[in-house]
C-alpha cells in the first residue's frame, strides 16, 4: 500500500503500483525509435512517475544506457546542463575535468562554461536521457533551442518532461524542431483514476465510495485524488469535502487577482513556503519582494497561516506561509 503522493520509482516495489496511462504506449514506441520526445502534462498528472517507470524499463529491456535528470525548477542553461553532465559521467568525473574548460572555443555561440559541459556530454557513452524539467522553460529553451544543433551532433536521445503551461515558451522555435514527438499526459477519466487508487490502496482495502470521493474531485490529477484519499484516511472524513476546501481557498485567492490564485495553488501543492523561496520565484516569475506582497495579500484575507520557522543551529528564523486547511 503506498497513499502518498511522492512519484513512483524505478524499483520493482514501486513497479507493481504503477497503472500506465493512456501515453504509455506512443512513449515507449518513440524511444524505442530512438526518436527525441517532450512529454507535455499538467502538474501532479503523473510526469516523474511516468519517466522513472521508462527508465525501469528501458534498463530492463535495451542494452543501452538509461539516465534520469532531474532538472525541476531549474534557474538557466547553464544549471541544466550541469544537471545532465553530472548525471550522464558522474559529479566527481565532471570535477576532474574543470581544469580543461578553457582550452577550447565556445561553439555556437555559447558561453565558455556550456560549451565545456555540451563537450563533458557528448564524450558520455550514448544514452537514452530522461529528463525531469517541470518549471524549467526557459533553461530547456536555452538547451533544446539555442544549443539544439550540438545536441544533434551527439549520440544521445531525449525524453523532456514539461508542464503544460510551459510548452509554449520551452518549445518555441527552434526547441520546437529538436522533438520529434510532442506526447501530451492528459489528465486521468474518473473511473481509471478510481483503478489507479484501488491499486495504490491495495485493492479491497477501502470502500468503493471513498476511492470514488476522492477520485470525483480532482478533476483528472492523481496527486491530488491520492491526497484527498490519505487525508480521508488520517482525518477519517469525506475526500470530496477536502478537495473542496482546497478548491475554494483556489477561488478565494483568485478574487484577489490571477498571481495570487496561482500561488494559493501552488502552496497547495507544496504544503508551505516562504519568501525566500527561490524555486517559487522562478516558477512564479516574481522577486522576492513582490512573493511577499502576495503572501501577505493571502493573510490578509485569512487564506494562510503564518510563523516563524526557527533553524537548528545559527542563524535567523525564517517566514513561513501555510495554506489555511481544517485539519
Amino acid at each position: 500500500m503506498l497513499l502518498g503522493s511522492r512519484p513512483l520509482y524505478d524499483n520493482l516495489g514501486d513497479s507493481r503500483l504503477f497503472r500506465s496511462p493512456p501515453a504509455w504506449d506512443p512513449i515507449l514506441r518513440a524511444v524505442e525509435r530512438h526518436l527525441n520526445v517532450a512529454v507535455v502534462g499538467p502538474r501532479g498528472v503523473g510526469k516523474t512517475t511516468l519517466l522513472r517507470q521508462l527508465q525501469l524499463t528501458l534498463r530492463e529491456g535495451s542494452a543501452e544506457r538509461v539516465t534520469f535528470v532531474d532538472a525541476t525548477a531549474v534557474a538557466d542553461v547553464l544549471e541544466l546542463a550541469a544537471r545532465i553532465r553530472d548525471a550522464l559521467v558522474g559529479e566527481a568525473s565532471a570535477a576532474a575535468e574543470s581544469p580543461r574548460r578553457d582550452a577550447a572555443a565556445p561553439v555556437g555561440g555559447a558561453s565558455r562554461e556550456l560549451a565545456s559541459m555540451l563537450r563533458e556530454i557528448g564524450r558520455a557513452d550514448p544514452s537514452t536521457v530522461l529528463v525531469d524539467s517541470s518549471s524549467s522553460a526557459a533553461a530547456v529553451y536555452g538547451l533544446f533551442g539555442r544549443m539544439r544543433d550540438v545536441l544533434w551532433q551527439q549520440e544521445h536521445r531525449w525524453v523532456v518532461a514539461l508542464e503544460d503551461t510551459d510548452r509554449a515558451s520551452a518549445l518555441k522555435p527552434p526547441a520546437d524542431a529538436f522533438f520529434d514527438a510532442v506526447i501530451p499526459v492528459d489528465p486521468w477519466p474518473t473511473d481509471e483514476l478510481v483503478e489507479l487508487l484501488a491499486q495504490r490502496a491495495d485493492a479491497g482495502a477501502w470502500p468503493r465510495e471513498l476511492l470514488l470521493g476522492a477520485a470525483t474531485g480532482a478533476n483528472g490529477n492523481p496527486r491530488q485524488a491520492l491526497r484527498a484519499l490519505s487525508d480521508a484516511v488520517v482525518h477519517d472524513r469525506d475526500p470530496a469535502a477536502a478537495l473542496d476546501e482546497r478548491g475554494r481557498l483556489v477561488e478565494r485567492a483568485a478574487e484577489q487577482g490571477r498571481p495570487a490564485g496561482i500561488l494559493m495553488a501552488e502552496l497547495l501543492d507544496r504544503g508551505q513556503a516562504s519568501p525566500s523561496d527561490g524555486d517559487l520565484q522562478r516558477t512564479l516569475g516574481v522577486t522576492r519582494s513582490r512573493l511577499t506582497q502576495l503572501l501577505r495579500q493571502l493573510l490578509a484575507k485569512d487564506l494562510v497561516t503564518v510563523e516563524d520557522e526557527r533553524p537548528d543551529g545559527p542563524g535567523r528564523p525564517r517566514v513561513v506561509y501555510r495554506p489555511a486547511l481544517p485539519g
